[in-house]
């Protein structure tokens, strides 16, 4: 799309002059929770408009003073953008309101639900393994990744739960591709985003995601210097098993 969202006052009108859709019941993410979500029609596509309630910081564990939720999905967004990875676009309106641009793409549940089983691919699944570990994403869930069943790869969405001390569970692409792809696990990836990540320094880390919380930042360091030695799907995989 040649249209970016760069200015929060562009936005702002191009939501004020759009129309206000009916809430998405197939591929709506975050159903359940207790954030304002809104979806418009405007002159340059969909836009997603997300506020996070004070309820799901409390229900997560998280403090906002940390980073909230809203601010830890734009830094993951910063961090996607600047790895070259292909994430929707998005702007931090305020600290807890996020927009972003609308894929009209299904998420893993409604496809595998209205499909089949999805069709996954290697490298594709490694990139996105390598970016959730690198982040620390807790909650990535069947609603919390697109599927494009044209080009066969997932999409990751409302990265929200983003760059927390502690562990969540693995993925649901990557239980399964455990799963269904068993004699893949071990087959060695080759992935340019790979090779980015190694070459960040601590000041590119520190510019896309300015985190307030000095154990979260060595966190961040940490998941850095461990995918260094990953080259397999199993061995972020293993990542996840041993917390």
């Amino acid at each position: 799309m040649k249209w970016r969202l760069k200015n929060r006052n562009h936005v702002r009108q191009w939501i004020e002059g759009g129309e206000k859709l009916p809430l998405a019941t197939q591929n709506y993410p975050s159903r359940g929770q207790t954030a304002i979500q809104e979806l418009y029609q405007t002159k340059i596509g969909k836009l997603f408009l997300k506020k996070v309630s004070q309820r799901n910081h409390q229900e997560c564990q998280i403090h906002p003073k940390d980073g909230t939720l809203a601010e830890r999905e734009y830094w993951a967004f910063c961090l996607a953008s600047f790895l070259r990875l292909k994430v929707p676009e998005l702007i931090l309106m305020d600290s807890l309101t996020t927009v972003q641009i609308w894929f009209d793409l299904p998420d893993g549940r409604q496809y595998t639900t209205a499909q089949k089983p999805l069709e996954l691919q290697g490298n594709n699944v490694f990139d996105c393994a390598l970016f959730d570990w690198l982040t620390a994403q807790v909650d990535r869930h069947d609603a919390n990744y697109l599927y494009d069943f044209v080009q066969q790869e997932i999409i990751l969405i409302d990265s929200g739960h983003a760059f927390l001390k502690y562990s969540g569970s693995l993925p649901d692409y990557l239980r399964i591709f455990e799963a269904a792809y068993k004699n893949e696990l071990h087959k060695k990836q080759a992935s340019s985003l790979l090779d980015r990540i190694k070459n960040c320094s601590k000041d590119d880390l520190k510019k896309q995601v300015p985190l307030r919380n000095s154990e979260e930042k060595e966190t961040l360091f940490a998941r850095q210097q461990q995918l260094k030695q990953i080259d397999t799907i199993a061995g972020i995989i293993h990542l996840y098993r041993i917390g």
